[in-house]
């Protein structure tokens, strides 16, 4: 591992553990085992740190959804990202700490775009393609799915880590499964709608 690996490393641990307010870069260099001035022969700026930081945790998530991608439809696609969001908060409890509550969004409001790199962006592509690529309630789907497996993935670090895993893992399977299909059975048209009468 590079000097520059054990930097962002440290760095990454002590955000997840204090919150970036208290991120110290003398600490950083004392771990790492070198002097804090030599920092800025790796990163420029301590934004610059962040900057890699986040990247590096964007990064680990995107990989992290992209390999659990795998179906035959959209639906079953969406729901292997979220076992694979979940085998993420499991397996880099310290870049999950960070990712999500360290390091928030730049994004304010729906009407700013999603970063075309942001791990977000892959999840609302395929609620778009569950709903159909011109449905405008793909966010309020992606939305509903963040929330749910997010949640689950805080209760299996937190409250409920000595539960069994493949129970709770199952369970929020079901319950996402059960709001994909919610969701497709709000966004279908009506018969009315695909024959063109109306029902009086």
């Amino acid at each position: 591992m590079s000097t520059a690996d054990e930097i962002v490393q440290v760095c990454t641990q002590m955000i997840a553990c204090d919150g970036v307010a208290k991120l110290s870069l003398r600490k950083v260099a004392a771990q790492v085992g070198i002097k804090a001035p030599s920092i800025y022969e790796h990163f420029r700026s301590k934004d610059h740190l962040l900057s890699e930081v986040r990247r590096r945790a964007a990064t680990a998530l995107h990989q992290a959804l992209m390999a659990q991608s795998k179906g035959n439809t959209p639906r079953e696609q969406l729901l292997g990202m979220a076992e694979g969001y979940q085998d993420f908060a499991c397996t880099q409890p310290a870049l999950f700490a960070l990712f999500f509550a360290a390091l928030p969004s730049d994004r304010i409001n729906l009407a700013d775009n999603v970063s075309h790199d942001s791990p977000y962006a892959v999840l609302l592509d395929c609620a778009r393609r569950v709903l159909g690529d011109s449905s405008a309630d793909a966010e309020g789907l992606c939305f509903g799915v963040w929330a749910l497996v997010h949640g689950a993935a805080v209760l299996r670090q937190t409250h409920l880590r000595n539960f069994a895993h493949p129970v709770v893992a199952e369970a929020t399977r079901q319950a996402l499964g059960a709001l994909l299909d919610g969701w497709l059975a709000r966004t279908a048209p009506s018969p009315a709608a695909q024959t063109g009468f109306a029902v009086s």
